[in-house]
């Protein structure tokens, strides 16, 4: 056993390492969860080597998911028997590709539609029913679109996100066999993040656990950071876990922050849905941080306070990548992020771009965007498994023979090969080329693959339309910025620094009716229901901070009837010590 996989781990981190037993792990804010379950992957492997059953983290984001696989490579240990991805990932990984043909629904034929055809559906339905919908009524929540929605994916053999965790919970619970199957290659099973665990994916893991108890289970995560409720994540607590997995579950706590200071706990704390008991264990835990509430200033004024704050914290030299600035929501990054680039021209900024390639890990063509527009010599795993999942993708959805010889290093190098001497046309041009002579490689032609070819042309349909709508550059030097990992000032919002940490954290936009979102303040009319999403979002957003915290309600905003917002309750009457 390799026991410098434990150095560095505290007493905390090393007892769930080691644990045998099946946890539900609270973590609070920057007390090295990820870094906990890393090792504990690591540690797992390496105790059953040469043994090949699986170690699997369960994420809530593909970031989150690379970064453990990133990690462990980096320890330089071997990731053959350690996967990690999303619920839907592993609900398609393991269930719907493998055993389609037991579903009445799927064994038809099936491929995966993205949030853009989705909506496209919906809007289409709603204006061809004429139906009104309420104030921030959904289209999928009104039962009539809904019903004529899934009608029209049946007919077209297509299924949406929210499918493939229904239609998987389906599967496994209908036939008794295939949680035997999976179990029997599972060591192990990590979720992380579980508070906003989707209920399908509590009731998919326990039908696959109860086929093979000797698998051991680990949830990690904090309630008090509970905030995609609004997307169906439910927070249960270890006595319905329990329940549902028909076995005890050992209680453990990483309390330790070695983030933040204890001021800026002190602070936290006060939007704490329950108490964990977090202190500083941070070298810096004495420092003095700066902790600043303005909501006189006005919106106009705003980028030009932000710009002198990031300016004097890089004065004191906090590195660029340190600083974030964040906001409840998108709308109002792009024109804060223009703002502080004409008025910073020397800094740079990791800050939301549109790319010509709309994110969707599910189609096939989005996977060879990204592997077409990224560098070849950089983590060799990550590529090797995205190009695993374009021939898988190929093969069990859209029923594409793979030759026997072809495999993901051959389709890399095909790739390699033709980006190596690419000359700056334009890279629209230059992807299209490419899923040509790839899908040539395979005997594959579009004009003999009707599914497959609806596919391309919607997304080539749409990345058209991306790049007209937003005036997005085409060559292919700028088109690979766009799958670059970006260096800087980051821009964005609170759910997109959730797991993130930086010296100095900025917030604004901190308004009723932005947060939260108005859909929280109208919901059920529950005033509690509110205060508790407001509180953790606000919990989320302050525990980015390691030494320097900067809130803005600003004045100057208003409703689209003209009514101005004002500022957050929740942050009124907190005393800063």
């Amino acid at each position: 056993m390799n026991n410098s996989i434990l150095e560095g781990l505290n007493e905390q981190q090393k007892a769930v390492c080691t644990s045998d037993n099946n946890i539900i792990l609270t973590a609070c804010p920057g007390s090295g969860k990820t870094k906990t379950i890393t090792h504990r992957l690591a540690y797992i492997q390496e105790k059953y080597s040469p043994s090949r059953k699986l170690n699997i983290a369960i994420t809530y984001t593909n970031r989150a998911a690379d970064e453990i696989s990133s990690r462990i490579e980096k320890m330089g240990i071997s990731c053959d028997t350690v996967w990690t991805g999303t619920i839907h990932q592993f609900c398609m990984h393991f269930i719907i590709r493998p055993y389609a043909m037991y579903s009445e629904r799927l064994s038809k034929g099936y491929h995966i539609i993205d949030e853009y055809i989705s909506d496209k559906y919906l809007a289409e339905i709603t204006n061809d029913m004429h139906i009104t919908l309420d104030r921030n009524e959904k289209p999928r929540d009104n039962p009539i679109i809904s019903y004529e929605y899934h009608k029209l994916l049946e007919k077209n053999k297509e299924i949406d996100f929210d499918l493939i965790l229904k239609l998987s919970y389906d599967l496994i619970s209908n036939n008794k066999f295939i949680g035997e199957n999976i179990s029997s290659i599972i060591r192990s099973i990590h979720v992380d993040e579980y508070q906003d665990t989707n209920n399908y994916q509590y009731l998919t893991l326990s039908e696959i656990f109860k086929s093979n108890k000797n698998i051991n289970v680990v949830f990690v995560g904090d309630v008090n950071q509970a905030i995609y409720g609004n997307l169906g994540g439910v927070a249960k607590n270890e006595e319905d876990i329990e329940q549902l997995f028909e076995v005890p579950f050992e209680s453990m706590v990483l309390s330790g922050c070695y983030r933040s200071t204890q001021r800026i706990i002190n602070y936290y704390i006060n939007f704490e849905v329950e108490n964990t008991g977090v202190y500083s264990v941070a070298n810096h835990k004495d420092f003095k941080s700066t902790i600043i509430y303005n909501k006189s200033i006005n919106k106009t004024e705003l980028p030009n306070v932000i710009a002198r704050i990031i300016n004097k914290c890089l004065e004191r030299g906090i590195p660029e990548d340190e600083i974030c600035v964040v906001a409840p929501q998108w709308n109002q990054l792009h024109s804060i992020s223009s703002a502080l680039k004409k008025l910073l021209p020397n800094v740079s900024f990791d800050a939301p771009d549109i790319s010509p390639f709309k994110y969707d890990p599910m189609n096939p063509f989005y996977i060879l965007a990204r592997l077409v527009f990224t560098e070849s010599g950089r983590h060799i795993e990550l590529r090797k498994r995205l190009a695993n999942d374009f021939l898988e993708i190929l093969a069990s959805e859209y029923k594409i023979s793979i030759p026997a010889n072809y495999d993901c290093h051959i389709l890399l190098k095909n790739i390699n090969s033709l980006t190596l001497s690419v000359d700056d046309k334009g890279g629209l041009a230059v992807y299209l080329e490419v899923v040509k002579r790839v899908l040539s490689s395979l005997g594959v032609y579009l004009k003999n693959e009707t599914v497959l070819n609806n596919t391309y042309e919607l997304y080539i349909e749409k990345t058209r339309s991306r790049i007209k709508k937003y005036n997005i550059s085409q060559t292919y030097k700028d088109i690979k910025y766009y799958f670059k990992e970006k260096k800087g000032v980051v821009i964005n919002t609170i759910h997109g620094v959730k797991g993130e940490e930086f010296t100095t954290v900025i917030g604004f936009d901190l308004l009723n009716g932005h947060l939260p979102n108005w859909e929280y303040i109208i919901k059920d009319n529950k005033k509690p229901y509110r205060e508790i999403e407001t509180n953790k979002l606000l919990y989320v957003l302050a525990s980015r901070a390691k030494k320097h915290l900067f809130l803005f309600s600003e004045q100057g905003r208003t409703t689209s009837k003209g009514n101005p917002l004002s500022p957050t309750d929740e942050l009124q009457g907190i005393v800063i010590n």
